[in-house]
């Protein structure tokens, strides 16, 4: 279903019930569209949380996590990041705009 984006679907964005939620329509701001919520079963939930990227994502969330939250460690990212940035800026490249993304996309790529 399509509804026009006025105030009160701001406060309606996300969740609307148990079994729908509204998003913007991408490149529109205008409209809104109300979609159903995946209805997977226990069994699918969890064969889905055992696959091996499922598993690996949750590594590098729990790594990017713990590196925030050790001022130490947190430190020396904060320095590479900010060196990352300045580059990206010099040579008008694109980077990750927070911390958390570029420490766990960095990690992803096992640097």
């Amino acid at each position: 279903m399509k509804a026009k984006w006025v105030s009160i679907v701001d406060e309606l964005q996300g969740n609307v019930d148990e079994r729908h939620y509204v998003r913007r329509i991408p490149g529109n701001n205008e409209w809104a569209a109300v979609c159903n919520k995946p209805e997977l079963s226990e069994k699918t939930k969890k064969k889905k949380a055992a696959h091996p990227t499922a598993r690996r994502f949750g590594e590098l969330v729990a790594e990017a996590k713990a590196i925030l939250h050790d001022p130490v460690r947190r430190a020396e990212w904060q320095a590479r990041y900010d060196e990352a940035m300045r580059k990206a800026r010099k040579y008008n490249k694109p980077i990750q705009g927070r911390l958390y993304d570029y420490i766990k996309h960095e990690l992803s790529l096992g640097s």
